[in-house]
C-alpha cells in the first residue's frame, strides 16, 4: 500500500537528529514490550483497544451512479468534493475498486451479502428479490447486538426486494405511482430528506453499537442539482449533483461529530456503479461493463489516525466489504461470503506472494432485454478482460478510457485471463439461485394464456450464457439501446410523440426488442388507446413470455376495455410468476369483488396477507370489503393495522373515519378526518364529510368553508355543488349564488348518480325566488331521471 502525501506530514519531516533518535529508541522499546500481532485481525483489535473502542460503530454511505474520476481524491482537477476528499485523506483510498453489476439493486445485494450476482441471484433492478436464506451485513451485525438503521433514497432499494433484511429501522417509504415513466429507478427522494431521517434516528436509537447505512440517489439522472450547485456547475449538471452528494456526506459527518460519534466509527463510502456520460456510446449505465460504469470510488476511514493517507492499487470489489466490516467489528464472516477482507490492505500489508486479487463484473441487460450477448469482465491490478463475441483486453493504467483493445497484441494474456474468468464464473455460480416466483404451467393454462395474447409459446430468455458468442455483440447494437433509453427519458417528461418515434425506429431495425414494445404499450395506455396498447404488450410477450411489465400492462389494458375475465387471467398469470406483486393482488381482488365474488376476493387478499410483513395497501382493501359486507369491527381493525404499517396511507385513515362516524363517535371521527386532510390537503371526500359533521355540531360557518374547499379540490364533484347550494339556501344567504352552484353541478353530472338531487335542490331555490313553474319543471326532471334509472 502506498500513501498519499498529506500536507500536515511535510512539516514533521524537519526534525532535530537528537529528537529523531529519541523517538526511534522509544519506538524500539515499545516494539520490544508489545507482542507482534500475528494476524490482521489481531492487529486491528490492538488499534481498537488503544483507541478505547470496545465495539466499533459502522457507517456505510453508498452514493448512486458515482464515477470515481469525478472526485478530487481520484484525480479530477475540476471536482468540488471536499468532504469525500477529506475522508480519503484521513483514511484509505482504493484506487481500483469495481462494482459487480452497474445496477443499484444487484450491486447493493453483492455489497450486503458478500457474494456475486450468479450466487445471490439478483441480476437487475426489476423482477428480482434477494434470497431470504442469505445472511446480510445488517443481519450479521444485528445478531451481535448492533442497532441497525438503513435509509435509502430510491424505490429500487425498497425493503420488498429483500435488501432491507436485518435492519431494525428501514426508511423506504416510496410510492411507485408517482413515476411518470413507469421506470422504478425514477421513484426517488432528495438526499437531504434521507440524511435528516438518518440523523433523527441517531438521536432516537437504543443504546449500543450501531450500523448506519445511508444511500443517496444523487447523482443519478435526471441531473437536476439544487442551487448553488446548479449555477456553480453550469453546463455540467452531473458534476453539480456529485457536488451536492458530497455536501450531503458532509452534513452527515457534521451530525456524527456533533454527537461525538464520528471518531469512534468505521466509515465506508462507495458508489454503487458509475455513469456512461457518452463514453463508448453509453449515456447512462447498466448496459456495458467498461470502467465508466463499473469502476467506483471506495474510501474506508477507520477511527485510527495511524492508517490515514493510504492508497491501495489492488483490484477490489463490493463483495469484499461484508468480510471487511465484519472482521473489523469482530464478527464472524458467513461461510457463503465470496469476497476477501480488506483489513490486511487497510493495515498496509501486502498480498501473499503469487496471490493476486481478481474481480468479476457482469451485465445481463443485453441478454435479458434484447436477447443479445451478456457481458462479463475480469479485473486484475493491471488489466481487464471483457468476455463478448469480440473479446476486449485493456491495460488499465495506460488506457483508463479503454480505447485500445489489446486482444490481438496480447493473445496469450487474453487467453489466460479468459480461462481465469471462466473458472471464476464457475466458482461463484456454483450455487446459482433463480428469482423466486417462477411457476411451471400446465399445457391447458399455457394454451389459455396464449389465446389471450399473454405469451406465444415458452420462448422467454433465461439467464444462461450458452451460445453467447452466437448472439449479437452489444457493442454493435448500442445505438438501438440508446434509442430505447432516450425514449424512456422522453416518456418520463411526457414527450409521448418523441418517445413513440424513437421506439418505432428501434423496432424497425430489430423487432425483437421487448422493452420497446412494452414502452409503446405504456404510451398507448397513457393516451387511452387501449386496443393499441394491448397489441404492443402482446408483441412484447411474443418475444419474452414472462416479461412482468408487459403482463401487467396487457391485463390493465383488458381491464380498461371492460374485458374483466381476460384481465383476471392476466393478473393471475402475473401472480404465478411474482406472488408478492401487490398491485396484481389488488387488481385480482378488485375484479372479483366487482363481479360479485366477494368471498373469492377476500380469500385472495387473506392469502397475500399471510406473509410476515402484510402490505398496508392490501390490509386496507380487505377492510373495505369487510365494511361493504357489514363487518364493521373487522374492517376497522384492518384499517388500524394498515395505518400501523403505513401511517401515511390516506385511504385507510379516511375509511376508519367513515366507520367511526357511522358508529356515532363523532369527535373521534372529526379528528380522523382532520388528520386525513392534514396529510392530503386536497382530499375532497374528507373535506365534505368533515363539513357535514361540523354542521351537525352547529358550526355552519366551518361547514361552509369545508364544502367550499371540497369543490375547489375536485371541481367535478357535482354532489358537493348541490349540498353547498342547499346550505346557502337553508341559511337564506345569496340564493343567486346557490342557483348558480346547482346549475354548475348539473352541467358536470346530471345522470342518475347525482342529477335527481341537483334538480330537487334547484326546484327548492326556484320556489323561494317565486318561479313556481320553473320549479315544477325541475322537480319533474329529477323524478324522470329516477324513474329511468330504476326502470
Amino acid at each position: 500500500m502506498r500513501r498519499d502525501a498529506l500536507p500536515s506530514r511535510s512539516a514533521r519531516r524537519v526534525a532535530a537528529g537528537l529528537l529523531l533518535a529519541l523517538l526511534l529508541a522509544a519506538a524500539a522499546f515499545l516494539l520490544l514490550r508489545a507482542p507482534a500481532a500475528r494476524t490482521p485481525g489481531e492487529a486491528w483489535s490492538r488499534l481498537a483497544r488503544r483507541a478505547g473502542i470496545e465495539r466499533l460503530d459502522v457507517v456505510l454511505v453508498t452514493i448512486d451512479t458515482l464515477r470515481a474520476d469525478r472526485l478530487g481524491s481520484y484525480g479530477s482537477a475540476s471536482a468540488t468534493t471536499p468532504n469525500l476528499d477529506a475522508l480519503a485523506a484521513e483514511g484509505v483510498r482504493f484506487a481500483n475498486a469495481a462494482t459487480t453489476v452497474p445496477f443499484t439493486l444487484p450491486a447493493h445485494s453483492s455489497l450486503m451479502t458478500g457474494t456475486y450476482p450468479p450466487y445471490h441471484g439478483v441480476r437487475e433492478n426489476v423482477g428480482y428479490e434477494l434470497d431470504a436464506r442469505l445472511p446480510t451485513l445488517a443481519s450479521s451485525l444485528a445478531a451481535g447486538g448492533w442497532v441497525t438503521g438503513g435509509f435509502v433514497s430510491t424505490f429500487v432499494l425498497d425493503s420488498r426486494w429483500g435488501i432491507g433484511r436485518g435492519f431494525a429501522t428501514y426508511f423506504d417509504d416510496f410510492d411507485p405511482a408517482v413515476s411518470a415513466s413507469g421506470n422504478l429507478a425514477s421513484v426517488q427522494r432528495d438526499g437531504a430528506e434521507t440524511v435528516a431521517a438518518a440523523v433523527d434516528w441517531l438521536d432516537r436509537r437504543p443504546p449500543g453499537p450501531f450500523f448506519l447505512w445511508l444511500h443517496l440517489f444523487e447523482p443519478h439522472d435526471p441531473y437536476e442539482p439544487p442551487e448553488p450547485y446548479r449555477s456553480r456547475h453550469a453546463g455540467r449538471p452531473y458534476d453539480g449533483e456529485v457536488a451536492y452528494a458530497d455536501a450531503l456526506v458532509g452534513r452527515l459527518r457534521e451530525a456524527l461529530e456533533a454527537r461525538g460519534l464520528f471518531d469512534r466509527a468505521l466509515v465506508v463510502v462507495t458508489g454503487d456503479h458509475g455513469e456512461g456520460l457518452g463514453q463508448h456510446g453509453e449515456g447512462f449505465h447498466g448496459f456495458f461493463v467498461y470502467d465508466s460504469t463499473v469502476r467506483v470510488p471506495l474510501i474506508v476511514r477507520p477511527p485510527f489516525r495511524q492508517l490515514a493517507g493510504g492508497v491501495v492499487d489492488a483490484a477490489v470489489s463490493h463483495v469484499d466489504l461484508l468480510p471487511t466490516i465484519l472482521e473489523a467489528a469482530g464478527r464472524p464472516v458467513p461461510e457463503h461470503a465470496q469476497g476477501r477482507s480488506l483489513v490486511p490492505l487497510l493495515l498496509g500489508r501486502e498480498e501473499p506472494p503469487g496471490v493476486e486479487r481478481q474481480v468479476y463484473s457482469e451485465s445481463m441487460y443485453p441478454l435479458v432485454h434484447y436477447g443479445w450477448a451478456p457481458l462479463r469482465s475480469l479485473r486484475t491490478r493491471d488489466y481487464k478482460l471483457i468476455a463478448a463475441p469480440l473479446p476486449e483486453l485493456y491495460e488499465l493504467a495506460s488506457d483508463p478510457g479503454e480505447q485500445v483493445n489489446l486482444v490481438q497484441r496480447r493473445r496469450r494474456l487474453a487467453t489466460e485471463l479468459a480461462g481465469e474468468l471462466e473458472a471464476m464464473a464457475g466458482r461463484i455460480g456454483a450455487a446459482d439461485r433463480e428469482p423466486a416466483g417462477r411457476a411451471e404451467l400446465d399445457e391447458e393454462t399455457l394454451s389459455q394464456l396464449a389465446a389471450l395474447g399473454y405469451l406465444a409459446g415458452r420462448g422467454g430468455v433465461a439467464i444462461d450464457e450458452e451460445h453467447a458468442r452466437e448472439r449479437a455483440d452489444p457493442k454493435d447494437r448500442i445505438e438501438l439501446h440508446q434509442l430505447v433509453m432516450a425514449a424512456q427519458s422522453e416518456l418520463g417528461k411526457g414527450e409521448l410523440d418523441a418517445a413513440r418515434g424513437r421506439l418505432e425506429e428501434a423496432l424497425d431495425r430489430d423487432a425483437t426488442m421487448v422493452d420497446a414494445h412494452q414502452m409503446l404499450g405504456t404510451i398507448a395506455m397513457r393516451e387511452e388507446r387501449f386496443p393499441e396498447a394491448a397489441a404492443s404488450f402482446q408483441a412484447a410477450l411474443a418475444v419474452k413470455d414472462d416479461h412482468l411489465a408487459s403482463l401487467f400492462g396487457l391485463a390493465s389494458a383488458y381491464r380498461r376495455m371492460g374485458r374483466a375475465e381476460e384481465a383476471l387471467v392476466g393478473f393471475r398469470r402475473l401472480l404465478a410468476l411474482d406472488p408478492d406483486d401487490v398491485k396484481a393482488v389488488a387488481a385480482v381482488a378488485d375484479l372479483l369483488a366487482a363481479d360479485g365474488r366477494a368471498a373469492e376476493a377476500v380469500a385472495v387478499l387473506e392469502t397475500a396477507l399471510a406473509r410476515e410483513d402484510p402490505p398496508a395497501l392490501l390490509l386496507n382493501q380487505l377492510g373495505e370489503l369487510e365494511a361493504v359486507a357489514g363487518e364493521g369491527e373487522a374492517a376497522a381493525e384492518h384499517f388500524r393495522q394498515a395505518l400501523a404499517a403505513k401511517p401515511e396511507l390516506v385511504a385507510a385513515r379516511f375509511n376508519l373515519a367513515v366507520l367511526t362516524e357511522e358508529a356515532g363517535r363523532l369527535d373521534e371521527a372529526i379528528a380522523l378526518y382532520e388528520e386525513t386532510i392534514e396529510r392530503a390537503p386536497g382530499h375532497f371526500e374528507a373535506q365534505f364529510n368533515l363539513g357535514r359533521l361540523y354542521g351537525r355540531r352547529g358550526e355552519p360557518r366551518r361547514q361552509l368553508e369545508l364544502w367550499e374547499a371540497a369543490i375547489a379540490s375536485n371541481p367535478d364533484f357535482a354532489r358537493g355543488y348541490f349540498y353547498l347550494a342547499k346550505l346557502l339556501m337553508d341559511r337564506g344567504e345569496d340564493l343567486a349564488r346557490a342557483e348558480a352552484l346547482v346549475r354548475e353541478g348539473l352541467a358536470k353530472d346530471a345522470s342518475h348518480r347525482a342529477g335527481p338531487l341537483g334538480y330537487y335542490v334547484l326546484a327548492d331555490i326556484l320556489n323561494r325566488t317565486g318561479r313556481g313553474r320553473e320549479a315544477a319543471q325541475a322537480a319533474a326532471t329529477g323524478r324522470r331521471i329516477e324513474r329511468e334509472a330504476s326502470g
